[in-house]
């Protein structure tokens, strides 16, 4: 692709392309004009109708680092499709200005609920390590079936296969991979579930991590979020947490306020307790916490109060939790 073909319009610090469809997915010439912006060292700026709401995939590489999502009104405001906040065009880039668009605040149309996880686990760097079993085994736990394809724009181009899958990230280490994967609905509704998959190498490792949506028009009771923990706890998650969110339509994000996820349960792999000891982790924790597996190979997991009872919220809790087992302490007390 030539650089100056790469977008729809272009100054000497920002590359634009306009996408005008209800839908905006991660397409192979999304991916491509955004690697021409990286190479040009250019910001790289979506502009999209503010009616339109974005993948999974392509949220993922908006919210990266001189990437940008700019939605318009019909008065010709610009507003980031995230947070909201009003941009105007100086000539050379977008300026962000102090306040919020009104479409923005807007109550999103037909709003769905959804199931959100983060999740991560570590691999041993040997030729023998396999990749993928750890986000096929995520997609069974909350769809109860495997997923069906992957690659690495929208739409996905091939079947899903493990060994495959550990070929494709092999051939790229030592650089970072992303897939793409997708997978059935969740018996009862009509999105099919949908996950953006990185996998690097580090010092300890390689790095599965998985950010998946499934959707799910009621939270999920305990016995399911028992069930999460202790498969999180069999495939060695490093960390999960699994969160009830709403606002999004058919997995996809509109560029309106949707709030946050609100944090269900969590998982803390012995990984995440070794330095912290799983006795104090599970006293840090609170009453809603238990530990799963024997010692010394032992996860937390925590599951956090759905309904308002005058305590902290559920994402506070979450925070606080994570910053101390990290040796965070100033951070865990500000956050208590």
């Amino acid at each position: 692709m030539s650089h100056e073909s790469a977008f729809d319009f272009r100054s000497a610090g920002t590359g634009v392309v306009f996408q005008d469809k209800p839908l905006a997915t991660l397409s192979p010439w999304l991916a491509k004009s955004r690697a021409a912006a990286a190479a040009d060292a250019m910001q790289f700026v979506l502009v999209t109708p503010s009616s339109t709401a974005v993948s999974l995939p392509l949220g993922f590489m908006l919210s990266e680092p001189g990437c940008q999502w700019l939605a318009t009104t019909a008065d010709g405001t610009f507003f980031d499709g995230f947070t909201g906040r009003v941009h105007h065009w100086d000539g050379t880039a977008f300026q962000p200005l102090d306040e919020i668009g009104e479409d923005f605040l807007l109550t999103p149309a037909l709003p769905g609920g959804l199931l959100h996880v983060r999740a991560e686990t570590v691999h041993p760097a040997s030729h023998s390590t396999r990749i993928g079993g750890f986000t096929e085994q995520l997609f069974i736990e909350l769809t109860g079936a495997p997923p069906t394809g992957w690659g690495v724009a929208e739409p996905v181009s091939e079947p899903w296969d493990e060994t495959a899958v550990t070929a494709h990230c092999f051939d790229l280490a030592p650089e970072t991979a992303f897939l793409v994967v997708v997978g059935h609905a969740r018996v009862g509704t009509a999105a099919p579930a949908i996950a953006v998959v990185t996998v690097e190498r580090s010092a300890v490792g390689v790095h599965e991590s998985v950010e998946l949506l499934v959707e799910s028009p009621e939270p999920l009771d305990a016995a399911a979020l028992d069930s999460f923990s202790a498969r999180m706890h069999r495939i060695h998650a490093r960390t999960a947490v699994l969160g009830h969110a709403i606002a999004f339509s058919s997995l996809a994000r509109p560029a309106r306020f949707t709030g946050v996820s609100v944090p269900a349960c969590a998982v803390f792999g012995p990984e995440s307790l070794r330095d912290y000891g799983a006795a104090a982790a599970l006293a840090a924790a609170g009453p809603r916490a238990r530990l799963i597996g024997a010692a010394p190979a032992q996860s937390l997991a925590v599951q956090y109060q759905q309904e308002p009872d005058g305590g902290r919220h559920p994402l506070e809790e979450w925070a606080a939790l994570c910053a101390r087992l990290a040796g965070e302490p100033g951070l865990a007390d500000e956050l208590e």
